[in-house]
């Protein structure tokens, strides 16, 4: 499936509880979400996917987007960027990689991953010499069954 990046105006934005809502340029009409063309949505977007601007949004902003759907299926900016203002590098962080769906905030290092492996191997190790065992035992006790 390909991403599209789209193209949207922010209609309404409150900035003490910063989040908006976007309405996608009549051009991603042949976009189809959930609820019917990109163009008639109005799409949700919070502060936190344009906290590496250097400025906050205000209405009548053009920003580019990806759509993300939700479980609720509503749909939310993500990846967003206002056209026109520069990215404040101060404010990103290192892309380290993040344990969830994208919601989570658990930052995962190699050493959990590898960890998180160990474990697993293990229990696929002792539950491999148990059932070994267990059909082993079962298979002599037919044995002498059968004598």
């Amino acid at each position: 499936m390909k991403t599209q990046i789209l193209k949207g105006l922010l209609i309404r934005w409150n900035d003490d509880k910063g989040f908006g809502f976007l309405r996608p340029d009549a051009s991603h009409v042949d976009m189809v979400t959930l609820h019917g063309p990109a163009s008639d949505q109005e799409i949700f977007i919070h502060i936190s996917v344009l906290k590496h601007m250097s400025r906050r949004p205000k209405v009548g902003d053009t920003i580019f987007f990806l759509i993300e759907t939700k479980l609720d299926s509503k749909l939310n900016a993500i990846q967003a960027y206002i056209e026109g203002v520069e990215a404040n590098t101060d404010n990103v962080k290192d892309n380290k990689p993040y344990l969830g769906n994208g919601n989570s905030k658990i930052p995962i290092s190699s050493s959990a991953v590898i960890a998180r492996l160990l474990i697993i191997a293990v229990l696929l190790i002792g539950g491999s010499l148990i059932y070994q065992m267990f059909t082993d035992s079962n298979t002599t006790e037919d044995v002498h069954r059968a004598q």
